[in-house]
């Protein structure tokens, strides 16, 4: 009985490793172009003559209570927001453990960031992830300075055909970035908040909901939702990011990638120790950042292309 556990665990051991290799050859192979000579932290000789060029430089903190908390260590198991309570975050009020992060029993792990913006409305931060995702990357540079590197989109394969649908629905998005764990290019799906699960929202407010996964789409690795609604002064981001909850195809990709991934074993492995923390960390600066000088790029450039 031993020998035949220890000749299956050797087995599946085999096939989990044979089936990531799988994963990256064909992501390698089909992923859409891209020259990794052209990424670049840094604002090239031509970027320093934007107008933008001056917000690369203007580094905006995180609140100190937010580090504080995202340096405090893992959440608590009843901190958690389980991917079936999402509805919650939705609600008037506040979640126990707005600001953290937890890896999960199963190889999961889970990240949530509050951020305020003052000033801003809702309806910047939708116009933002339309206007700042195309045509130059130091839109997507200033962001982050020194973390994000360029950006790329394309229509999502078979997406559907929204009613009243925002300008990002139905795109996909290639930021190149790095997150704390090195730099990679990530595809970015950006759906209608209803296929998460969110028919309605209150009113003033808005919702990214985003399926993160492999360029190819051959895998989806993460559930992202970013919920912003009105408050005193302005508007607050609640960010929610369920790391490996569940691997799965992204639209246009293969099904059989996910199914050999999609277990324990595969989960540990590839969902590195350190990234929960990181991505908070990153969530909490990138998203400063942008509070920093949305409202004023915002009169800049809303209306002009």
């Amino acid at each position: 009985m031993g020998r035949a556990l220890s000749i299956f665990s050797k087995g599946f051991v085999t096939l989990v490793l044979i089936g990531s290799l799988l994963i990256a050859i064909f992501d390698l192979q089909s992923s859409p172009p891209s020259k990794p000579s052209s990424w670049h932290a840094y604002v090239t000789e031509d970027e320093l003559q934007h107008p933008l060029a001056k917000y690369w430089f203007d580094r905006a903190e995180p609140d100190s209570g937010v580090l504080e908390a995202l340096n405090a260590g893992p959440l608590r198991k009843d901190e958690v927001l389980l991917w079936d309570d999402r509805h919650k975050l939705a609600e008037s009020g506040y979640l126990p453990g707005e600001n953290g992060w937890a890896r999960l029993e199963d190889g999961s792990a889970y990240v949530a960031v509050k951020t305020f913006f003052p000033d801003a409305t809702a309806e910047m931060i939708d116009w933002w992830f339309e206007w700042a995702q195309q045509a130059e990357d130091i839109r997507y540079k200033i962001w982050y300075p020194g973390a994000h590197y360029a950006m790329s989109q394309a229509s999502t394969p078979n997406a559907p055909n929204y009613e009243q649908s925002k300008a990002y629905w139905g795109k996909s998005r290639f930021p190149v970035e790095d997150v704390g764990v090195g730099v990679a290019r990530l595809r970015l799906d950006f759906v209608a908040p209803s296929e998460f699960g969110f028919d309605e929202l209150p009113e003033g407010s808005t919702m990214l909901a985003v399926r993160v996964g492999l360029p190819s789409g051959l895998l989806k690795t993460t559930d992202m939702i970013h919920y912003v609604r009105p408050v005193d002064g302005g508007v607050e981001m609640r960010s929610r990011f369920w790391i490996a909850r569940e691997f799965e195809a992204m639209a246009g990709g293969l099904g059989v990638a996910a199914a050999l991934a999609d277990n324990a074993l595969v989960k540990r492995v590839v969902v590195p120790e350190n990234l929960p923390q990181e991505l908070a960390l990153h969530c909490a600066n990138e998203y400063r950042q942008l509070a920093s000088f949305l409202p004023e790029v915002y009169g800049q450039y809303a209306g002009i292309d």
